[in-house]
C-alpha cells in the first residue's frame, strides 16, 4: 500500500480556536489523499483530533500524538521514536518551517522515506535550505517568487502549483434578492493589522455622502469585532470556514487590501479566489501576487485609501459593470486556481 508521512509545524502543536488558510488547506489535502487510497499517517496535537476526524473518518488516516509538543530534539526524538522503523512511499512537509528541521534530520537518519515533497506557502529562510537540500526534495510551491528562492539555491524540481480545496462550494448567487444597497466586504483574521481592514474603512469613509448612503461593508471576521460607529460598517465574530460561501452570495463585491510587512504577507489569497469563484468583482491593493489575478478584467486595482474610495464609488454606481468583472473574475478562478489533490499527486507523489 502507498503510504504517506504528513508533517505539518501547525498541525503539530496545540490548534488554535480558529483554522482557516493554510491550516484548513492541508486537512482538506489529507482527507482527498485517504481518499484516493492512500495510507496517511498525520503527526497532530490531540488538540486537532476532532477536526481531522471531521473531515474524514476513513480507515486510511493514522494520527500519531505529539501531546508534548511537536518541536524541538526531543519532542522530535519522541515522534520518531512513535514511528518505529517504518518506512513510508513520501514525506509531505505542509509548509516551509524551521521548527521542521530536527524531525527531518532524526527521520532522514533513519531513512523514513527516500522521497520528499515539501509544500512551500512562505519564503524559506537559509536554515530550511540548507535541511531541504541533505534530503532532495520535490517543492511545490504556492507562487513564483517563492519557487525563485529554492531554484536561487540550486533545487532542480522546483514547480508552482496551488489553487483552493472544495471550490465546487463557491458558487454565485442565484436569483438573489436586492434590498437596495451594495455590499462590499473584506474577509480574513483581520485582527492581523496587515490584512488592511483600517485601509478599507477609511476608505469607506471618505465616500461621497449619496454613495454612501447606498454602500455597506461587511468586515469578516475578527476575534474581537471593533465598534466602527457607523450602522454601514458591520465588524463580524469570528466566521467558521462552512459560513463562507453563503456569506459570499450575500455579496456585491469583495476588497482585498492587504499589504506587505516586515514578517507577513500574502503569499496566495485564498479568500480572494473563494470570492472570485463566487462571482465578485475585485477590489485589490497593488501587490503582484493579487494584481496577477485580474489580468484578465476581474476588477481594479488601488494604491491608497483614496484609490479604494474612489473603485468602490464607481462599481457601486455600474451595477453592469460589477456583473461583467464579477463574471471574469469566476472565470479566470476556474481555470487558473482550483486545486486538484489527485493532479498533486499524480504529477508529486511516487506511484507505488
Amino acid at each position: 500500500m502507498r503510504t504517506l508521512l504528513f508533517l505539518d509545524k501547525v498541525l503539530m502543536g496545540a490548534a488554535d480556536e480558529h483554522a482557516r488558510g493554510v491550516e484548513l488547506f492541508n486537512l482538506n489535502l489529507i482527507r482527498d489523499l485517504a481518499e484516493l487510497g492512500w495510507r496517511v499517517t498525520v503527526a497532530a496535537h490531540p488538540s486537532w483530533l476532532s477536526r481531522i476526524r471531521s473531515r474524514t473518518d476513513s480507515e486510511n488516516v493514522e494520527i500519531v500524538s505529539t501531546e508534548r509538543g511537536g518541536h524541538g530534539f526531543f519532542a522530535s526524538w519522541r515522534l520518531t521514536r512513535a514511528l518505529g522503523r517504518r518506512a513510508f512511499s513520501a514525506l509531505i512537509l505542509g509548509n516551509v518551517a524551521n521548527r521542521l528541521i530536527p524531525v527531518m534530520t532524526l527521520l532522514r537518519l533513519r531513512r523514513a522515506s527516500s522521497q520528499c515533497v515539501l509544500i512551500a506557502h512562505r519564503e524559506p529562510t537559509r536554515r530550511c535550505l540548507w535541511a531541504q537540500k541533505l534530503w532532495p526534495s520535490t517543492v511545490v510551491a504556492v507562487n513564483r517568487q517563492i519557487a525563485s528562492h529554492f531554484k536561487r539555491h540550486g533545487f532542480s524540481r522546483v514547480s508552482v502549483c496551488y489553487g483552493v480545496t472544495d471550490a465546487e462550494r463557491y458558487t454565485p448567487a442565484e436569483n438573489r434578492q436586492s434590498d437596495g444597497c451594495v455590499h462590499f466586504c473584506v474577509v480574513g483574521q483581520l485582527d492581523n493589522a496587515w490584512k488592511g481592514s483600517d485601509t478599507a474603512v477609511a476608505a469607506f469613509r471618505m465616500l461621497p455622502d449619496g454613495v454612501k448612503q447606498r454602500c455597506r461593508l461587511h468586515l469578516a471576521s475578527f476575534r474581537n469585532p471593533p465598534d466602527f460607529g457607523d450602522a454601514r460598517i458591520r465588524a463580524y465574530a469570528w466566521m467558521d470556514a462552512a459560513a463562507m460561501p453563503d456569506f459570499f452570495r450575500g455579496m456585491d463585491a469583495m476588497i482585498v487590501p492587504s499589504r506587505d510587512e516586515i514578517v507577513m504577507r500574502e503569499t496566495f489569497s485564498q479568500v480572494m479566489v473563494q470570492g472570485m469563484l463566487s462571482g465578485l468583482p475585485m477590489l485589490v491593493n497593488r501587490l503582484p501576487i493579487l494584481e496577477e489575478k485580474l489580468d484578465n478584467g476581474g476588477g481594479l486595482v488601488f494604491d491608497n485609501a483614496q484609490g479604494l474610495c474612489d473603485a468602490m464609488a464607481r462599481l457601486a454606481n455600474d451595477s453592469a459593470e460589477r456583473r461583467r468583472m464579477g463574471q471574469a473574475a469566476r472565470a479566470t478562478a476556474l481555470a487558473r486556481y482550483v486545486w486538484n489533490s489527485k493532479t498533486f499527486a499524480d504529477r508529486f507523489l511516487p506511484t507505488r
